[in-house]
């Protein structure tokens, strides 16, 4: 569900508008970022699994070893994603007036 957050900018100084706004562009390109690992690295692990399946003379530890490589980096960006994340909420946590509006599809027919 996308969201939408206002703040007046009479209710921050310019310096705390300044922060949220850069912590709003960090985690955007952390979730670019994540999601273009995602599909890279996973398309790579799918290969793996495959390949883990179809090798059957080498030891279980060593068939999974590259899956939990390829698993790794998006993993990593996931949670460097949650800390900005985490930051944001802080930051608009210290502001009087923020207002978060939802978006979501309706289910009319």
């Amino acid at each position: 569900m996308q969201g939408i957050t206002s703040i007046r900018s009479s209710a921050v100084s310019r310096a705390q508008l300044n922060e949220i706004l850069s912590d709003y562009l960090a985690l955007d390109r952390a979730r670019m970022f994540r999601r273009v690992l995602l599909k890279r690295f996973g398309l790579l692990a799918l290969g793996s699994v495959a390949m883990a399946i179809a090798i059957t003379g080498w030891p279980l530890l060593i068939r999974w070893i590259p899956v939990a490589l390829f698993i790794a980096p998006p993993l990593v960006a996931w949670l460097a994603e949650l800390r900005v994340e985490h930051r944001l909420s802080r930051r608009c946590e210290g502001v009087d007036v923020v207002v978060t509006h939802h978006l979501g599809h309706s289910s009319h027919s």
